[in-house]
């Protein structure tokens, strides 16, 4: 591994060059010829240029992408976070290359994929699941709908992301999200537990078998599929039942083939947990691990990739640490707009004392491909203090033109102060 192409945009490519130089590594930045807010270019030691309008059809595009990693001439690939880095059938391409990806292999991502072979086969290890079926058109929704019970969630099989999760507390909800869905969809039906959260545990696996856990976080609150606050540790959880919530994940992640630092995500209810997915990638939350684990994930990532040992006692969790981090996505009506999304009327983040932020917005040009404005995290001996710089800082921050939950974020900063 010595040249790299960093297939992603934005903060988190900019945080994937600045590793790479540090690590003596050569770089190239992939830049959509529509993208306006392609900054994050300017880290990076070469450029390549993809066609097409939108994430879809250009960062994310398992094709166009292909194309630019052969006309780049580099020997591996950096995903970052995002679909492309969940992509099976673009790793695939890249093994078929003998380009490296720093990553999961594509065979373990495959799996990962499909929400309802990921729950059988976690199911075939003992790892607690829900009950759970699949299901294509109206009728068999319904049917195994009746037969998991109300409510229910309901899921694209395949997908990333969620923003197309539906519950359903009637039949008269399932035939709505059906309607609504695409046609041919073929649909996860899980049980929904009606008092809940979600627990991600993040791992890091080496080629030689070794797993480290490198902490837990849970979802604080979310709003049309997006994770908009995440804290660490998880709190109201016994040890006894996050110690066997990491057990587990590492029995999946040695089950599913995984390499590389990913998540596995579990629904803990009042009395237990149970599997939920897993994401094989970097977690948008990579500094809240960072600022526990006193390591560089990105780094991690890479030495991992290129073969490199890695040892339990080189991670030290610190979990009296407590971290909040919130996330100002740019509501999805407001992509709705693509490619004009709008422009930022005022922006600027509070340069607050321990706070930290990630973001590569320029204010001055037109916002096309932005997801997440920023992302800011703070950290301190309980989780209300964290609370509390973090609320600070959105409080004297200004970010205007463009919706990105800022009110609903604040509000709940309230209750966790």
């Amino acid at each position: 591994m010595q040249h790299i192409l960093i297939a992603n945009r934005a903060a988190i490519a900019v945080r994937a060059a600045l590793t790479c130089r540090s690590l003596g590594l050569e770089t190239t930045a992939l830049s959509a010829v529509t993208d306006t807010q392609n900054t994050h270019v300017e880290s990076a030691d070469h450029v390549v240029s993809v066609e097409g309008n939108g994430l879809p059809d250009t960062y994310d595009s398992a094709t166009r992408v292909l194309e630019a990693v052969r006309r780049s001439g580099v020997d591996s690939v950096y995903p970052g976070y995002g679909s492309l880095a969940e992509n099976a059938d673009f790793v695939a391409g890249l093994e078929a290359m003998g380009v490296t990806f720093v990553g999961p292999p594509s065979a373990a991502l495959r799996l990962a994929g499909s929400k309802a072979a990921a729950v059988e086969a976690a199911h075939r290890i003992g790892v607690p699941v829900l009950p759970h079926a699949s299901a294509r058109g109206r009728d068999e929704v319904l049917a195994r709908v009746r037969e998991v019970g109300l409510p229910a969630v309901l899921k694209p099989e395949y997908g990333y992301g969620g923003q197309e999760v539906r519950i359903a507390h009637s039949l008269d909800d399932v035939e709505r999200a059906v309607a609504a869905g695409v046609a041919e969809t073929s649909w996860y039906v899980e049980q929904y537990l009606s008092v809940n959260r979600v627990v991600g545990v993040t791992l890091a696996v080496d080629h030689h078998g070794t797993v480290i856990a490198l902490g837990e976080r849970e979802s604080l609150l979310v709003a049309d599929g997006l994770k908009l606050l995440e804290a660490s540790p998880v709190e109201g959880v016994g040890n006894e039942t996050l110690a066997a919530m990491r057990a587990d994940a590492a029995r999946v992640a040695e089950a599913f083939g995984l390499r590389n630092v990913m998540t596995v995500e579990f629904i803990v209810g009042p009395d237990r947990y149970y599997f939920l997915e897993v994401n094989g990638r970097l977690p948008l939350a990579y500094q809240m691990s960072e600022r526990q684990a006193d390591i560089d994930l990105v780094e991690l990532q890479l030495r991992i990739a290129r073969g490199e040992a890695i040892f339990p006692g080189e991670v030290r969790i610190e979990r009296a640490r407590h971290c909040l981090e919130a996330r100002l996505f740019v509501h999805p009506q407001e992509l709705d707009r693509f490619p004009e999304v709008g422009e930022l009327t005022h922006f600027e983040l509070a340069q607050t004392e321990d706070v930290t932020y990630a973001w590569s917005v320029d204010p001055e040009r037109p916002v096309t491909y932005e997801l997440i404005l920023a992302q800011a995290l703070a950290a301190g001996p309980d989780r209300p203090s964290a609370a509390r710089l973090v609320r600070k800082a959105l409080e004297v921050s200004r970010v205007d033109g463009l919706r990105c939950y800022v009110e609903e974020i604040a509000q709940r900063l309230n209750d966790e102060c």
